[in-house]
């Protein structure tokens, strides 16, 4: 039997420490590299682009990424949501998923689409005619033969759509069906043309922005009704009124906050609150594009020109925080597309798909315009005459 000495168990334990010191200072030094980088990436714009080019990879060729081929036609109509990008032709409605391979091919008895789609829905009628379909993932989960003209549609996260109607005697009708295709009620509207609806994430309550043409003044109001009332108990509240700009569109987000945007400003209505968040008629600035299609944020692009180029700003404002983060590129934006918490910004031959925190997620580069975009929540698609190109985001 080995008896360790007290000077050897002093040793053995200096040793001991010496190797936790050691593993103790390389994470340490690790972590302040790793914090470091992050402080650097976030707040140098020069660095995080070095970084998100050759480090971190975000930049795609055009035919470097799994495609779909299509025919050439003008027919063709290309959607995405939930997991798929969704091609409609001829009556058919076809999807893939983003690895290219066909998922589900359905009978849609639609040639002039309008389109909305949240969640695992896609929503899609007959501009202008009766018919409508309400897409579940991979299958139709309903379809309908309504009374009017199909003029506009909406779709919440959880299947309950709101469809605006004209042609018959009222002006405007706001048809409500719940997730399972059922009728729930209808709005009349004598006097005033809908331009746009939304029901609230929790199902509760129905808005539309609506226009009145009567008198010599143009007035926007937005107005909401409770869905879960009775029949009886159903009443219309207006909720706001202006007459010195005019409501584009409506988009229910978190906690039953209305965004409402306007032709000159994005305002938000939640409880008794009416704030305005952006101010679309700046002198200081041109804003060129503004939008409300994100999941708790919305955005504005600001262009500022000089002798040599013209730049462009992207302001992605929280509507619960206030807070703003910011995007900057050295170019033009001819289009902006945006989806739950993603925008993509067409270049021209160029798109910048960036996040709500205004940082890059991927740059896809092309030899060629880039005719149309598409975005669900992990990929987007890049949409030429002949091919669909798929990028993972």
């Amino acid at each position: 039997m080995k008896i360790i000495g007290i000077d050897e168990q002093e040793v053995k334990n200096k040793q001991i420490n010496v190797k936790k010191i050691l593993i103790t200072s390389i994470v340490s030094i690790i972590i302040l590299i790793i914090l470091i980088i992050f402080i650097l990436y976030s707040c140098n714009k020069s660095f995080r682009n070095f970084m998100d080019k050759y480090v971190l990879m975000k930049n795609v060729m055009e035919n470097a990424v799994t495609a779909i081929s299509i025919e050439e036609s003008q027919t063709n109509s290309v959607y995405a949501y939930d997991k798929y990008i969704s091609i409609l032709s001829q009556n058919k409605l076809i999807g893939y998923n983003s690895y290219g391979k066909k998922e589900y091919e359905l009978d849609v008895e639609i040639t002039n689409p309008i389109v909305d789609a949240s969640n695992r829905f896609l929503l899609i009628a007959e501009q202008d005619k009766q018919k409508i379909y309400l897409i579940e993932g991979n299958t139709i989960k309903w379809e309908k033969d309504l009374e009017g003209n199909i003029s506009r549609v909406s779709v919440n996260k959880n299947g309950y759509v709101s469809v605006v109607l004209t042609g018959t005697t009222y002006k405007s009708i706001v048809q409500t069906i719940d997730y399972y295709g059922n009728n729930m009620f209808k709005t009349y509207l004598s006097n005033s043309l809908v331009v746009d609806t939304d029901i609230s994430w929790d199902n509760k309550y129905l808005s539309f922005a609506e226009v009145s043409t009567n008198g010599t003044l143009l007035k926007s109001m937005i107005k909401t009704i409770a869905i879960q009332n009775g029949e009886q108990e159903r009443k219309i509240s207006n909720i706001a009124e202006a007459t010195d700009s005019i409501i584009l569109n409506l988009k229910y987000q978190e906690g039953n906050r209305l965004v409402c945007m306007y032709d000159n400003s994005i305002r938000v209505i939640q409880n008794e609150s009416n704030d305005e968040l952006v101010n679309l008629n700046e002198k200081e600035q041109k804003v060129v594009f503004a939008g409300a299609e994100l999941t708790n944020y919305v955005y504005k692009i600001a262009e500022k020109s000089s002798l040599l180029n013209t730049k462009s700003t992207v302001e992605i404002i929280n509507t619960l925080s206030k807070k703003t983060n910011i995007y900057e590129l050295d170019s033009v934006v001819k289009e902006v597309y945006a989806y739950n918490e993603k925008i993509a910004l067409n270049l021209g031959s160029e798109v910048h798909f960036i996040g709500t925190n205004g940082w890059l997620l991927k740059k896809y580069i092309s030899t060629q315009e880039v005719r149309k975009i598409v975005i669900a929540d992990n990929f987007a698609g890049i949409v030429y005459r002949d091919k669909i190109e798929i990028v993972e985001l």
